[in-house]
Parts: C-alpha cells; structure tokens; sequence
C-alpha cells in the first residue's frame, strides 16, 4: 500500500506510546494478597477511591455517578481485606457495600439484599439504580447516556448459549433491531437498525470492511463459553467511527474466579428429537469445554479450551437440511486471558484466543423440495476429496489484545490497547453440478481467503467537579483481504477418483484490499444540573486503501472485441468528520427522557466495488467509493415504576449516498447501488418482577427503510438483506428453589414484503415463531443445563436464508432447526 507521511509519524506516536504504556505497567508494587493485603490510598474522590480499591484485589465494584457524586473518600491504609478497604472509603459517607452472588460489590444507600427484599418496588429500583455499561468507552450509568442502550446479563447469555454453540444466533436471539438468529455462521442479514453494526470483544474490533451484504462471518472467532455480558449502544457515534453506523455491540469476556484455583468442565450433547436416529452420528452433536481461573496475589488469569463436534441439521420436516448450512466439523478453540494488577491504580492484561475448525469428509447429496427446502442426504458414493498440498482445506483464527490502564494519571484515566487478528481459510470443495448453475458462475470451484488486521486504541479521560468529563483519543487501524477461487475440471471419472488436484482456471475470488483508518475523537459530558446532562462529541476520520486489480473468476466481461476486461485497482483516501450532541432528563427519581443527533462515517465494503464501478473503469477512484455519512435522530424514555422496568425509543437515519445490495431474480450475480437512503423504526422493552423468584421481560422492534435508486425523488423499499422485518422477543425466568430455575422463551419474526413488492427482492419475507423452555439445576459442585428448542418443531426458513430465494442460490434456501434437545452438566472443583 502507498504509505504517507501521515501514517509514518503516526505510527512512530503509537509506538512510543506502547513502550512509555509498558514501561509505566512494570513499576513495581508491593506484595499483595488475595484476601489481606497492604493498601494505601490517599483521601480522593468517591468514585476514583472504589475504582482504585477494585483494581487493586482485582474485584468489580458498582457504584453509580448518581450515588458516589459530591462524596470523598478518606485515606484508606493498612492491611485488610478487600471488604474492609471498602468499609474504610465509604466511612461517613451513608453508603454501604454488599457482595452480589456474581462476587461483585454494589454501592448503594440503601443495599438489599436478596433475602432482606419485603416489596416487590424494592426489586425495580435495585434494577434501574445499578445498571452500568461500558460502551460509550467509559463506565457511565445507564440513565446517563442520551441513546438507547441493551444490556445482555449474564443469565441471558448462558441461557442462549446451551442452546447453540453460534454467537450469530445468540445476538439475533437478544438484540431487538438486530436481524434474527440466522441459524448458520455468517452475518448475512443482521443489520442492526438497517446499517452496520460494529462487533467488539473486550475492545477489540471482530470486523473487517464488508458490511452484512458480502455475507462473511464475523462472529466465529470466540467460543460462546467465554462470554459474560453483552452491551449494545445503538445508533452511530463519536468514540467508536467507521463501522459503526447502525451502532455498537461489544462482548465482555468472564471474569477470573477470586479463589487461586478453580478448575471447569462441561460437557454437553445434543440431538435433533425427529430424527431416524437420534443417537446416530447425523443428528447428534458433543462439545466439551475445560477450563480454569483464579488469582494468585497481583495476578490472574483464565484459560478455556473447547472441542466442539457438530453434525448435521434437522428441519421439522425431519429432513437432513442442505450441508452448505448444516455443520459437519470439528471446532477446537483455545482461549487465555492474564491480568497483572500493578498498583492501585495501575493493571495490565491481555488475551489470545484461536481457534481451528477441520471439516467433515462425508458426502452427501443436495436436492431441492417441493416446498423449496434445500435437503440433503448422505451420498451412496463415499469416496472423500483428496486435494493437495496447497489447497488442503484449513480454517484458522486467531485473535490477540494487550491493554494498559492507569485510574489516576494526572487526574484522569488513561487506557491504550493493542490489538490484532488474522484469518487463513481454504474451503472444502463446493460441488454444485446437480444444481445447474447458469454461467459464468461455476458448478464447482474451491475458495481461499486470507485477513489480517492489527490496531491501536488510546484514550484518556478526567471528570472535573463531578459535573464535568472529557473523553478523548486516537484510533489506528489497519487491514488486508485477499481472496482467490480454483475452478477444477470435474471429469466422467471424478465421482470414482476424487482427486481435488487439477484445476483448470484460477482467479479473483472478491477483489483484494489493504485499508488504514485513523480516527481522532472527543467527547464531553456536562452535568447542567442534578436532572439535566448534556453529551457532545466530534470525530475525524480519515481512511487510505489500494484494492488489487484483475478479473474475477464468476464474472466474464468482454469488450467489443470479445477480450475480457479486467477490472482496475488503484489507490484512494477519503476523511470526514461526523459530530453528536445528546441530553437526559431525569424527569423523576425512575423516569429519564433521551434525545441525540449523532452522525456516522463508513466507506463502502471495498470486498463489493467491483459491483458498482463498470469494468473498465478504476475502482478505487470512483464516486462509487465516497464514504458515506448518516445522519441519526432519536428520541426516548427509560424508567422503573414498581415492579415494572421499561425502555422505548424511536430513530431516523437518513444518508445522502447509502450502499444497498440487491439479488437478482434467478441469479447469482449481485449488484450495490450507491444512492440517498432512510431507515427508521422504534423498540420497546418493558419486564416485571412481581416476587424475587419470577421475572417476565418483553422487546419488540420495528425497523424499515428505503432507496432512491434512480436519484429521481421516488423511494423503494430497501432490500431484505438490510432491513430486518420486525421482532418479538419474550423471556420468563422462574426460580423454584434457590438451586433450580425454568426459562422460556418465545420468539417472533414478522413477514415483510414491501421490497418484493417494489420489485427490489426476488422473494418475500415470511414470519415464523420459535418457542424454547429449558432449566438449570445447580447440585453442589456442578450444574446441570437441559434445553427444548423449537418445541413444537416448526418448519421455517430463517430470513437470512430466505434472501436467497427466487435467485440462484437454490441450495442455500434452508429451513432452520427443529425440535432439538440440549443436555450439560458443568462442574466446578
């Protein structure tokens, strides 16, 4: 890539920056323990005096702006526990600390205690008053953020997550406005509010350029075992950039067990109930996960390691479903994360995760039902692939993070963190000869993809008279995709042979690119009053990027001459500036109102130019490039009255040049259109706890939106793959016994067929319904985990898979799974 003298110096900053990070991150301390420990913090603010007793026993401690705001803590010295630190710094200040069952600390007035709970109010108020997220990349009070916002806790992943090992369908599960599970490990279709949503785990960014209409996966590279909560900030920002547009979704990994040793084993099975055999090795399904945490003084750490072996899929027709969706793999991912707490005000950690998935040898055959379910069944013909030694099928993932901070850095808190990723997969042979493709797309061709990543993130932020807070930082990023494809000649002896070795055309798969993003932003924060906070930010943007040039093995363009024209790379660079402004209202003690203006910039999926520019012309330089940027108002209201807590928020989005994509009506080819486009819509969630043991939450979401694609004033509806018809979601959870608590969930997608109606889809949208129930039964040391999915075994197709009727993907039309049962034990020692 052309490198400017921008990226130069600023990649000199960023390096010194990490050594002065590392250099500051190995002062020494004193010895510490994990149960008593010398201390010593001089008199501060509250808030800044329970961060600092947190990071020093590396505990998680609660306490809301609203609660700590006007109080200073007292010095706290001595060797105590970490109870006791707590006690000290919260001496006279009419606030009191209590250990929840996770092990973390809740500061509040008035701590209550689960067996201490005389009202059912009581339950509501504890529930509005200790939300806190992170995702405005600073810890705020939910009530202080001027959008809405969707926390996951810990009880709703672990609960979705006995129910599918897949990350893709775990979110479309939770997030309202988020498109629906897609029952196959890719993003297609899960837009959130129509736009792109950027995936973060512990800060580090999952995604490349791409967007959900390319179909890649950006979810597959964690084991859903490691993850703890999830945190949704929705509508574009200024701390986050390009990606962002539809908003934020950003994973926490679990933390470490305050006990030195503590070792986990789960082992779980699962089996489709409609099967001919239900313990045959088409149906049934093994994952076993091992892990183990804890802190050793300064130190901690956890490691989890999981082998999960998937076979097939079963619809409620109780047919084998396509194998293009269905598993048929071995997935072995490692997982390990160490902190090092420095100081009081001063931690270390990192982590790195990999993880390696082999593909299944068996055959099977695809055929397409009345009804237009693509089915498969096993092959009479048994004889596996054989490839060589350059295209052997690999699937591997890797992902790594180094963070610093520091809470009392000239006042403030300072974070820098870098990160990295890279992805090597060379696909199985995709063999669709019985499927009649028309050309130029291939009956057979093998697929190679290759992405790397890495990036720096630094910010530093300071509160002034506990009215007053700054945000500011840099962002770095840089990325490069390659993707190539192999077209095999298929002779009269292959189905015999088998031999994956003599490929007769090699070529572009999706163009390659190599992309550096550099974002500098600042947010303030003002409290005008007790009830009135203002927000407001800016970010500058600025994005370099050289796309590859060539021709691409599915797409035969020919001159007047009949000699085929090959696409033109080259380089490009676009920057922008996108700026927010927000306020809340705390109208009464359990209502707050909401309002913002936020922009977003992002450019276009570089993956997807090639659709766009006609060939001939260079890629990189056209108006098809132009970043785009969305205008996002929104508007609000979250609340606690009683038993009952509740959220509701209504959006617009409109941007001069959107990207959509669109399919063809029976084909394979696509097409992006850069043209105006809106979206709009609303969510709501209301839940209720009438008694400490029962609790029953709902979330609807509508969303929609439209294209300009002729620039002449008259809008179409923006295709399915974009907008994601709308969503019921409704969740019980009921404690029997304090050892053993019933879930039930049921799920309700819309229909929408105002894009096929405008001729943009080949194909409606139909709706469906799913209903799970399931327990969990805590027996001493280990826990016991039963799931039903889809209990009354309904057919449907997900609508991720159902952009794809009516064009030429006929074998990824799929229904999603039927009645499946899903037994764990989990034990702890």
């Amino acid at each position: 890539m052309k490198r400017s003298i921008r990226t130069n110096v600023v990649r000199s900053l960023l390096a010194a920056a990490s050594v002065i990070s590392v250099a500051a991150a190995t002062t020494p301390a004193g010895a510490q323990s994990a149960t008593v420990q010398q201390i010593e913090i001089s008199a501060r603010p509250l808030s800044e005096a329970l961060v600092a007793i947190g990071r020093a026993y590396g505990v998680t401690v609660i306490a809301s702006d609203d609660v700590t705001a006007g109080k200073t803590a007292p010095p706290v010295s001595g060797a105590m526990t970490a109870e006791q630190a707590l006690a000290q710094a919260l001496a006279g200040s009419g606030l009191r600390a209590a250990r929840a069952a996770n092990g973390a600390y809740v500061i509040a007035a008035r701590v209550v205690e689960p067996a201490s709970i005389e009202t059912p109010e009581a339950v509501g108020r504890q529930v509005q008053d200790t939300i806190l997220v992170t995702a405005g990349r600073r810890r705020q009070n939910i009530n202080e953020i001027a959008r809405a916002v969707v926390v996951i806790d810990f009880d709703n992943v672990r609960t979705e997550a006995a129910k599918s090992s897949s990350i893709f369908n775990l979110v479309g599960a939770t997030i309202p406005a988020l498109g629906p599970p897609t029952q196959n490990n890719i993003n297609r279709a899960q837009t959130l509010r129509g736009r792109d949503a950027q995936y973060l785990i512990d800060g580090v960014p999952l995604g490349f350029n791409g967007g959900a209409g390319s179909g890649l996966g950006e979810l597959d590279k964690f084991d859903v075992e490691i993850i703890e909560r999830i945190e949704v900030l929705y509508g574009p920002n200024a701390v986050y950039g390009a990606g962002a547009t539809g908003g934020v979704i950003q994973f926490f990994t679990r933390a470490p067990s305050q006990e030195p040793f503590e070792f986990r084993v789960r082992q779980q099975f699962s089996t489709f109930l409609g099967a001919d055999d239900i313990f045959g090795d088409i149906a049934r399904s093994n994952k076993t996960t091992v892990g183990a945490s804890g802190t050793l003084g300064r130190f901690d750490y956890l490691l989890n390691a999981s082998f999960d072996s998937n076979n097939g899929v079963i619809d409620g027709e109780d047919d084998l479903r396509a194998p293009v969706f269905s598993s048929f793999d071995n997935e072995l991912s490692y997982f390990a994360k160490v902190g090092f707490t420095i100081d009081s005000d001063q931690r270390i950690e990192g982590f790195y995760n990999f993880v390696d998935l082999s593909f299944d040898d068996r055959v099977f055959d695809v055929s397409i039902t009345d009804d237009g379910r693509a089915v498969g069944q096993l092959s009479d013909n048994q004889v596996a692939f054989t490839y060589g030694a350059d295209n052997e099928p690999i699937n591997e993932k890797r992902a790594w993070n180094f963070r610093y901070t520091h809470d009392n850095l000239l006042g403030g808190a300072f974070a820098f963190q870098y990160y990295g990723r890279d992805e090597d997969i060379i696909e199985p042979l995709t063999d669709l000869r019985a499927l009649a493709f028309a050309p130029p797309f291939p009956d057979n061709f093998q697929a190679f993809f290759t992405d790397k990543g890495e990036g720096v993130r630094t910010q530093y932020s300071r509160s002034f008279l506990d009215r007053f807070n700054i945000l500011f930082g840099v962002d770095y990023n840089e990325e490069s995709r390659s993707s190539d494809a192999r077209v095999y000649e298929l002779g009269p002896d292959f189905d015999d042979e088998r031999s994956v070795t003599n490929a007769v055309r090699e070529d572009t798969f999706l163009f390659p690119y190599a992309l550096e993003t550099l974002g500098l932003f600042g947010q303030v924060d003002i409290a005008v009053t007790d009830r009135i906070r203002l927000t407001g930010g800016v970010r500058w943007e600025d994005v370099e990027f050289e796309i590859g040039s060539g021709t691409r093995v599915f797409e035969v363009v020919t001159d007047a001459n009949g000699d085929q024209i090959e696409r033109q790379g080259g380089f490009g660079e676009n920057d922008g500036v996108a700026w927010n402004i927000g306020a809340t209202i705390d109208v009464s003690e359990d209502v707050t109102v909401f309002g913002s203006f936020a922009q977003g910039f992002e450019i276009p999926s570089l993956l997807s130019l090639s659709f766009l520019v006609p060939a001939g012309e260079p890629l990189a330089t056209s108006a098809a490039a132009a970043p785009q940027i969305v205008d996002n108002y929104e508007i609000g209201l979250r609340g606690a009255a009683g038993i009952w807590d509740y959220s509701a928020s209504a959006y617009f989005a409109s941007s001069e040049l959107g990207a959509t994509f669109l399919l063809a009506q029976g084909s394979t080819q696509g097409e992006f259109i850069r043209a105006p486009q809106e979206n709009y819509g609303f969510e709501t969630s209301i839940g209720v706890e009438p008694t400490e043991r029962f609790r029953l939450s709902g979330a609807f979401s509508w969303n929609d939106g439209d294209f300009d694609g002729d620039d002449d004033g008259n809008f179409d509806a923006l295709s399915g793959l974009e907008v994601a018809p709308w969503k019921l979601i409704v969740d019980a959870r009921f404690d029997a016994t304090d050892d053993l608590s019933f879930n039930g969930k049921i799920l309700t997608i819309g229909g929408r067929d105002r894009a096929f109606d405008d001729g943009v889809d080949p194909a409606p949208v139909d709706g469906y319904t799913t209903v799970d129930i399931g327990g969990v039964y805590e027996t001493g040391p280990g826990v016991l985990t039963v799931q039903l999915t889809n209990v009354f075994n309904n057919t449907y197709i997900p609508t991720a898979n159902q952009t794809f009727a009516g064009t030429g993907f006929v074998d990824r039309v799929v229904a999603g799974p039927g009645r499946q049962l899903i037994a764990a034990y989990a034990f702890n020692f």
